[in-house]
Parts: structure tokens; sequence; C-alpha cells
């Protein structure tokens, strides 16, 4: 049933005496030529539970269809239709249709465009089939067509006779399809009313919205064979091919409209058909690669626009035993043809990146190239490893986060270096600390004691802020809970001075060590106890013990501008005892006199360190085997001790005579009487000699530079007697 549209038009034109002024408006030639577009969408049936793409069943009210469903994907490349939101591939059976638009348009008085389409589909429509229900179904198979469906014609509510049809202008109803030719014509005249359709204006059809553009057509096909679903304009050389109205001159005859598209009427090639234009002749431009050598690798033409082909790059080549050259492009490649352009492959050297290698019979190791393929060939051979030597390079963070340090060896014949992990010294560090202050002011640090038991000869270093380095060993620890103790003695100048602490510790020989840790006894323990003590017995003997240390750094001349005690606060100042304190000198050298003795006291003194010290010092005398000190601390039920083969370095042999070194006078026994006699065996050598640091401190005058130490240390002395009890 084709139509005649060149006579329709006239007809129309003729009769309802359409003047048209200026009927459309394009946009300029070569930016956005004026388009014919294909839209696919599909059918769907108020009581089916999907689009009808798969089969075709039986339902009624396709009212949702076309343009009133979301756009189906089309690829002109490949010829195939495809549904984003479930993936599917439309084949054979199943139905869509297409909605013929023409885009770039302002304004429209009439248009013809006839598209041919592929033998593989065929027009659809919606009727009643041979079992007297309503369905989807090829165009001939239908015996009594629903309204706006029939076979051949354009769905009616989605053609531009109904789109575009007002009160004051309508649009003539002539889209068709003509099934002998597989051609589909979407055609457009407006009849009365307005010279042309004003297409500016946002226009809502279905779930589209379109701007610029006029709705033609809409078909509907279902597929029935396979291949490429493939859409071309009609034959440019026939009387019906596609063009849109510009001007209308002399009662509308055809041959005197001015079209858009290669007709045999004027050759105009402004009409495009899916973005595209075989009637124009674009740019063209040369794109050439060439190889390192100079050699052309690949040379071609390309339309402007269109996607420029990359050759493979030349693959890696050996140059040497050591290196190959791979290859790269001097510049990026443009992929759209825009420009003519030359593209130089550059070669780069680079070394051979070996795979693992693989044991041949002779127990050689053959390694390939794993970018160019180059081989090499190994003999087996036997590493002469030197000793391993740990890296020191644990760390800690927290008792979750830390890394084990490693040791490293190196081959004496390859030079190969091999690593490994030294397990347990992330943790190998100390974990606790605190302070005691009895004979001696000592800082107890301790780590876990299944660290220590991880390791040999394990001995816990010391360095003060002065570099000086003491090695406690693990002879000396004690273990608390969980933890083992490392003692370390701090002189009280000292106090508030940073300790650096490393445990050191032995695996199969070899000497490593753990993370380094900081500690400083007034900052990290003194005052700390005085901010949460609510004893104030207790913290008078802290502040005392602060100030004691402050004394103590001005007589050693120890860091004099950071007094200890400007870590006090006011109210904690306020604590210390500013009277005079007392000093009586009870020195006796014959508290117990022995006949016959063998040696007598000639001298005392007292020492300050960590320990204070008594210094008890004898005439000419020769240490003896059998020799020992007894020693009564007054306060004390038992007498200490001390052999001179158990502990030799009590006993220092000095002037001819020896000096016993009385290093257990807690603090609060500063003021105690000590009574000291030497022993050959059981024979008293020496008479019984009485002795006391107050005593000391008693013979110490005003005015000389270590009166106001020992002023303290007995202010000091008082505060631990408060504390502890004489």
């Amino acid at each position: 049933m084709k139509k005649s549209f060149s006579k329709t038009i006239a007809v129309l034109l003729a009769v309802l005496m359409v003047v048209c002024s200026l009927p459309m408006t394009v946009f300029a030639a070569g930016e956005s030529r004026s388009n014919v577009q294909l839209q696919f969408g599909t059918y769907f049936a108020s009581g089916a539970d999907t689009h009808q793409t798969y089969v075709d069943e039986n339902y009624s009210g396709f009212g949702d269809s076309g343009l009133n469903t979301a756009k189906l994907d089309y690829n002109k490349a490949t010829g195939t239709i495809t549904e984003a939101s479930s993936g599917h591939t439309y084949g054979v059976g199943d139905f869509f249709t297409v909605s013929v638009l023409l885009e770039n348009t302002s304004s429209l008085a009439a248009s013809q465009v006839g598209i041919k389409y592929s033998d593989n589909i065929v027009p659809a429509a919606v009727g009643e089939n041979q079992d007297g229900l309503t369905a989807l179904l090829p165009a001939t198979e239908v015996t009594s067509p629903t309204d706006g469906f029939a076979p051949n014609e354009a769905i009616t509510d989605q053609s531009g006779n109904a789109i575009y049809n007002t009160a004051s202008s309508t649009v003539g109803e002539i889209s068709y399809i003509d099934a002998d030719k597989n051609t589909m014509w979407a055609n457009f005249a407006v009849q009365d009313g307005t010279d042309a359709v004003n297409l500016t204006a946002p226009k809502q059809v279905g779930v589209n919205t379109f701007t610029k553009t006029a709705v033609l057509a809409t078909f509907g096909f279902k597929i029935v064979g396979d291949g490429a679903v493939t859409f071309s304009l009609a034959d440019s050389k026939d009387i019906d091919s596609a063009y849109y109205v510009e001007t209308i001159a002399n009662g509308g005859k055809v041959e005197e409209y001015k079209t858009y598209t290669q007709t045999n009427y004027d050759g105009s090639t402004a009409l495009d058909f899916m973005n595209n234009n075989e009637n124009i002749e674009s740019t063209k431009y040369t794109v050439k690669f060439v190889g390192a050598d100079g050699a052309v690798i690949s040379e071609a033409q390309y339309a402007e626009g269109a996607t420029v082909t990359v050759p493979d790059l030349p693959k890696a080549e050996k140059i040497s035993d050591t290196q190959h050259n791979t290859y790269a492009w001097d510049t990026e490649p443009v992929l759209t043809a825009t420009a003519d352009a030359t593209y130089t492959a550059v070669a780069t050297a680079e070394d051979h990146k070996w795979n693992a290698g693989v044991k041949q019979d002779d127990g050689s190791t053959l390694y390939t190239c794993t970018v160019c393929g180059a081989t090499k060939s190994e003999t087996a051979h036997v590493h002469s490893w030197g000793e391993w030597t740990y890296n020191g390079d644990a760390e800690y963070t927290s008792a979750k986060v830390y890394k084990d340090g490693t040791a490293t060896r190196r081959c004496a014949t390859c030079g190969e270096i091999e690593s490994k992990t030294i397990a347990n010294t992330g943790l190998f560090r100390a974990r606790s600390a605190n302070a005691s202050f009895g004979a001696e002011i000592l800082m107890n640090v301790g780590t876990r004691t299944a660290q220590v038991n991880a390791f040999d000869e394990v001995y816990c270093k010391f360095t003060r802020e002065d570099g000086v380095e003491t090695d406690v060993p693990l002879s000396k620890s004690i273990v608390s809970g969980s933890n083992t103790m490392f003692p370390y003695g701090v002189t009280p100048q000292s106090m508030s001075s940073p300790v650096k602490i490393t445990y050191y510790g032995k695996v199969d020989g070899m000497l490593v060590w753990g993370p380094e840790y900081t500690y400083t006894m007034t900052t990290n323990y003194i005052v700390p106890q005085l901010n949460k003590s609510t004893s104030e017995v207790y913290k008078k003997f802290l502040v005392e013990l602060m100030y004691y240390g402050a004394a103590a750094q001005v007589y050693n001349n120890w860091k004099t501008d950071k007094p200890m005690t400007d870590e006090l606060t006011d109210e904690q100042k306020a604590l210390h005892d500013t009277s005079a304190p007392t000093a009586t000198n009870i020195t006796n050298t014959k508290q117990v006199e022995i006949p016959n003795a063998k040696t007598t006291w000639r001298a005392v003194n007292v020492e300050y360190g960590s320990v204070t010290v008594m210094l008890l010092k004898t005439r000419a005398y020769t240490p003896t085997a059998d020799l020992k000190a007894v020693v009564q601390v007054a306060g004390e039920p038992q007498q200490r001790v001390y052999y001179y083969s158990e502990h030799p370095e009590y006993f220092v042999e000095e002037k001819g005579g020896i000096c016993f070194r009385f290093e257990e006078c807690n603090a609060n026994k500063l003021r105690s009487a000590v009574d000291v006699t030497l022993y050959e065996g059981d024979t008293a050598i020496t008479n019984t000699i009485r002795y006391s640091v107050e005593s000391y401190c008693a013979t110490r005058k005003e005015g000389t530079t270590i009166y106001p130490f020992t002023q303290q240390l007995m202010r000091y002395a008082d505060a631990a007697i408060a504390q502890f009890g004489a």
C-alpha cells in the first residue's frame, strides 16, 4: 500500500494553500548538519511480566511501547540490538520498535525519509491472531489490527501526525512501510495553520525529551533471521529519496524543493544519516609509524575523526649478555585522526630480567630473560658463607605493632647476600620501670621473662647522657611476676638525666639487641609518684630526695642550669625543709679495744654516688684469705659479715693497709652508728671502730663547697627515717 509522497504533499499543499515563508532552520554545515537518526525501543504489554523481547506471547494493551520505554542500544557497526538493563542481545523471535528522528532542526514544514532495512526483519503489528486473541505478530499474520498498530503503518501516537497536531496546526499522516522493497517511509507535512512546526522548545514524547528534533514516525519489527540488523537510506537515485523542505514555490512542485541529501535534483549533501554522510569527501590525514632503524612499519590515510590503528611496537631484542632493547613511541599516538603525524619507535637499553631458572641434567641452571627471551647458563655454585651479622633494625611501636630485626651474611665467592629474621628482637626491650631508694638509688628496668629466655648471655646496657655505658648482667637481675628486672645505680645528680636502655643477647653465638628505650627517673617515676600519692610523709621524702639531687648537681657541677627541682610544683616545693639540720660526730676508733690488735684504724671518709659509701682505712696490713669484716648497724638485730674471699672489692689495698668499703648504708641509716671490726677467722685483728655518715656531715665546715650538699643529705636522711623508720 505504497503512497506517493510527492503527490500527497503536492495535493496537501495545493488544497490547503500552505504558505511557507521560512519553514525550517538548520545549524551551520560541517558543525551540526541535520541528521536522520534511529532510536530503538521495546514492545510492552500491560498484562505481561516483561518486555516482549524473547517470545511471541498473547497479551493486550501495547500502549507502553516504543518511545514509552527505555531506549535500546544499537551498534551500527555490528548490527546488534541490546538491552542494557538485562544484557540481552536481540535475536530471532524478538520484537522491537524503531523511531525515525530528524535531529539538529529548528523548524520543519515537510520531509521524506526512505530507509531500507535488512531481509532478516519483517514489519510487526498488533491485532487478532488465528485464535482470536490480541497479540504482537508479524504484520502478515494479523487478521484484525488493533487501532494505532496497523500492519505496514506507523504506530499512530508515536508519529508526527499525533505528536505535533495542535488546535491551530495539523500534520499529515503519510508514513508507511513498503514491505515489497524492505523500505520504511517516514514522511511529514504541515497541512494547515502555521507554515512549519517549531522544534526549538523541549518536547516530551513518552519517556523521552526532544529538543530541535522531529519525531517523524515509529515502526515495529520482528527479527526472523540470523545476522546483522541493518538500515540505510533508500537509493539516492530514487525519486522518493530522503529530503526535507526548506522553501516551497510554484504550487509545491517536488522538483523545486531545496533538498538536503544527495538526490537527482541538486546534489546537496547537508543531510546526514545516523551521523554519517557518504556523499561528503572528508579531509584525509596521513599517519605513519616508523621503526628505530628508520624503516616504515605502517602508513595509512584516515578520514578526519577516524580511529587510527596503532601497530605493535618492535619486540624487545638482546643487545648483549647483560642488556636488551625495549621500544616505545617517541610520543603517545593520538587515536583519532586530526592531523598528519609520524611516530618513531625509540629503543631503550635495559638490564635483562631473569626468571627463577630451570635446573638442567648436568647440574647447571638455565635462566631466561622474561622480556626479550635471551638465555644464560650458570654452573652449580656452592656458597662460601661468612658469619651472620645482626643489622640492629628491630622496631617497636606497641605490643602488637613491631618488627623483628634481621641478620645478613655474604657469600665470599659470588657476593650473594642472604637475610633472615631474628625472632623476638622486636619485643626485646624495656616494658616496665621503677625506682628504689635503699642503700643505693636504683633504676629498675624490666622486660618480659619470656623474651629473656629466648636468648643466651642476656645483659642490659644503660647509657648515660654523657655517653658512659654500664652493662648489667642477667645474674644481677630479679624476676618479678612476668618480668625480669635489671637494676642500675643512679647518682643523685643524674636522676633528672635521660638514660638509654638496650637489651642484648646472643642467638647461635651472634650478638643481637632490641629497640632502644629511654627512661628519666625524675620525670618518669618520682614526679608521677608525687602527683598521685596521698601520703604527706612519702611526698616529703620524694621532695627532699629531689633537693638532694639538686644539691649534688651543684656540688658536682652537673647541669646546674637545669636543677631537677624545676620539675616540682610550688605546692610540692613547699614541703622542703629549709631549716639547718643538726649533725653529731660520733667517730671513735676504739669503740671496743682489742688487746694486741694486728693493725689499727687510721682514717675515715665518705664517698657519694648512687651509693653512699663509708670508707674505713687501716694502717699497715696485708689481707689474708680468711679476712672478714663484722658490721653492726645500730637498730639492726643481727650483725652483717663480709668475707674477703667472696667480696674482695670491699677490701681495697691502700697505702700498705686496706680500706674497707661499707656500701649498704640505707638512706634511713645515714644517722645510725655503724660498728666495724676486722677478723682473721675468729680472731679480731682491729679495734671496733664506730662511725656514721652523720659524723662525716658534722665535720664539714660552713662555707666549704660540700657543706650545702651534706646539709641536704641530712634533710634527706631525716625524711627517709620518717618514711621508713630509723
